[in-house]
């Protein structure tokens, strides 16, 4: 089946005259001429019969006509949904963990000098690495290793634990503190139903220190917001977030934990030329 004798087909069938449809088609008469008799000689009958100068369909144009429109509209469909997809393909789509959103992925695009469409999303660790498999997510930002062999991820950076204090503290001005010296100060705290708070309790019961929160939060935005107008300081993992607000991050020396964060993506899989240079750049 030839598609563009198809499409020859239907517009005679509209126009009912070989000179008029060869020039709506930008072709010449006998091209169509050939065109038309070759789908004839396919189906093996007569798919126009002549009146006067003009023709119509046969009852057998006329039966196929409507499988033809079928089929030019289903192709139609098929080279729209094909162009749309060229342009996302455009579009690297970057699956990441929220400590990294906020300031790290925006310096990190930046610095490379990016010129691609891209779109940033905010998504867990499990989350990203089922992205990054199904073909959701172009590169991931994750906060530990990925288990699957499909993906391949390098190391990016550290994270550490420190103290988020407000202005005018009067811790702000150390380089670095002990835990105790933190937990002398009121404590916002995450919530129960955030995985960080789990962490912040680990933190302090692993120097045998027993705190109590003065308020608490599920989202780290709100956090930040309490600690900056004056509620208590935080005990939490880095975050860029804490760049965007007055609040000064003192890293706790005591605390023994870290975390890396790494950029991962398929292992095989078609990439532009920009998306691959931005992945290797980053690369250690």
């Amino acid at each position: 089946m030839n598609i563009e004798y198809l499409k020859y087909f239907a517009e005679l069938a509209k126009l009912q005259h070989y000179g008029k449809a060869a020039k709506a088609l930008n072709i010449s008469q006998p091209g169509l001429s050939h065109a038309i008799k070759t789908l004839e000689d396919e189906y093996g009958v007569p798919l126009f019969q002549k009146e006067g100068r003009n023709v119509s369909l046969s009852r057998y144009g006329k039966e196929l006509m409507q499988d033809v429109e079928e089929i030019l509209d289903a192709y139609l469909r098929m080279e729209e949904r094909a162009a749309g997809l060229r342009t996302e393909e455009k579009t690297v789509r970057i699956g990441t963990v929220y400590p990294l959103a906020a300031g790290t992925i925006p310096h990190m695009l930046r610095e490379f000098g990016a010129t691609f469409p891209f779109i940033i999303y905010n998504r867990l660790t499990p989350e990203i690495e089922e992205g990054l498999l199904d073909g959701k997510y172009d590169i991931g930002f994750c906060s530990e290793l990925l288990k699957s062999e499909e993906l391949e991820y390098y190391p990016l950076r550290e994270s550490y634990i420190a103290a988020a204090v407000p202005e005018g503290h009067p811790l702000e001005g150390k380089e670095n503190i002990t835990l105790k010296e933190a937990a002398k100060y009121p404590q916002v705290m995450f919530s129960r139903t955030s995985g960080f708070r789990s962490l912040q309790e680990q933190i302090f019961a692993e120097q045998g220190i027993q705190v109590k929160s003065v308020c608490e939060a599920e989202e780290i935005e709100v956090i930040t917001g309490l600690v900056e107008n004056g509620f208590g300081i935080s005990i939490l993992p880095y975050m860029d977030i804490v760049r965007l607000h007055h609040i000064t991050a003192i890293p706790v020396q005591t605390s023994s934990w870290k975390s890396k964060f790494y950029i991962a993506r398929r292992k095989y899989g078609i990439r532009t030329a920009q998306e691959e240079a931005f992945f290797q750049h980053w690369r250690k």
